[in-house]
């Protein structure tokens, strides 16, 4: 009998952290699993600590070749895939033993439904919080989320949906290429979230905690930027599927994409157009037209403002983590 759940786990360079996340994947208290981990070209000694465990739920793939953000590993796992339903597991977090059990009864308890997330811990100098959405989320049940709702949330920076605590219905996965391989090198998780609901509408979000998410690991790269088409894209790749209120939050959250990932180019001297060219403007003049406004400020003087802004950011971020 085939797994009922498919567990993909991309290592590139994780050898410090690499058995915690197996071990907390092993360790579930549902055992209906298959394990694959897709070695994406390590240098270090990654393949080394994947190979020292024996479990035979553990399927092992070893790429040549390294791809950004995990994107192409995580698609290769997927058609590897062989259980009823795929879930994600980054290489440097770890799920709490009753995750895939959770997962499991909200299934049994929503069959009609192809996509269930749920809460995620952060944790940042041994202090720990929950993502935006569920600490704003008073309510302790399971509930039905519209893909206009998800924008809703998503706008105001609470997304209902993380890399280690979705999963998905392997059918409709059959075909696609839910990660935007070779198109970005940040954020493209984020892309095929919306594409993912833009196409079946509807998800379940359980009050469960998934996963904890280590904030202060070693190795994490802060280079590569988002890519700024990726989200203009998506809005012309989605424009046939999505009805009109759903348009409207679909570009105004494409834009808040793109104002991010032209920051983060411009601090990087990367030769840009400007901000204004790059927007949806009809439906987000106000955004629009202030985010234009700041941009034409030289970046020397956006620096020291953001500079200025995350010291103060800091000292409140740590003061809720302590809370």
């Amino acid at each position: 009998m085939p797994p009922f759940f498919s567990v993909v786990i991309p290592v590139y360079n994780k050898e410090l952290y690499l058995e915690r996340s197996i071990l907390s994947v092993l360790s579930q208290t549902c055992t209906n699993f298959e394990l694959i981990i897709i070695d994406d070209a390590s240098t270090d000694n990654s393949l080394k600590k994947i190979k020292y465990f024996t479990d035979q739920r553990i399927k092992l793939i070893e790429r040549s070749e390294s791809g950004p953000g995990g994107y192409a590993a995580r698609n290769l796992g997927i058609k590897t895939a062989k259980g009823e339903w795929v879930t994600f597991l980054d290489a440097d977090d770890t799920w709490y033993p009753e995750h895939l059990e959770n997962v499991f009864n909200v299934i049994q308890k929503h069959p009609d439904n192809f996509i269930v997330s749920s809460a995620r811990c952060l944790e940042y100098k041994g202090h720990k919080r929950l993502d935006k959405f569920a600490e704003s989320n008073d309510k302790r049940e399971c509930q039905n989320l519209s893909f206009y709702e998800y924008l809703f949330f998503a706008l105001k920076g609470k997304r209902a949906i993380g890399t280690n605590s979705i999963c998905i219905k392997r059918e409709c996965l059959e075909g696609q290429t839910l990660f935007p391989e070779g198109r970005t090198k940040r954020s493209g998780d984020l892309y095929a979230w919306v594409v993912l609901l833009a196409n079946f509408k509807n998800m379940v979000w359980s009050p469960h905690v998934a996963s904890l998410s280590y904030r202060d690991v070693i190795g994490v790269s802060r280079n590569s930027t988002p890519s700024i088409a990726l989200f203009q894209d998506m809005v012309y790749e989605l424009d046939s599927k999505v009805t009109p209120p759903e348009s409207k939050l679909l570009k105004k959250y494409a834009n808040r994409m793109i104002k991010k990932a032209w920051l983060e180019k411009r601090k990087k001297r990367v030769k840009l157009n400007f901000l204004h060219n790059y927007f949806f403007w009809k439906e987000d003049m106000g955004f629009c037209l202030k985010w234009s406004m700041i941009s034409l400020v030289p970046i020397s003087v956006l620096e020291y403002l953001n500079e200025s802004k995350n010291s103060k950011n800091k000292v409140s971020a740590n003061k809720d983590f302590t809370s």
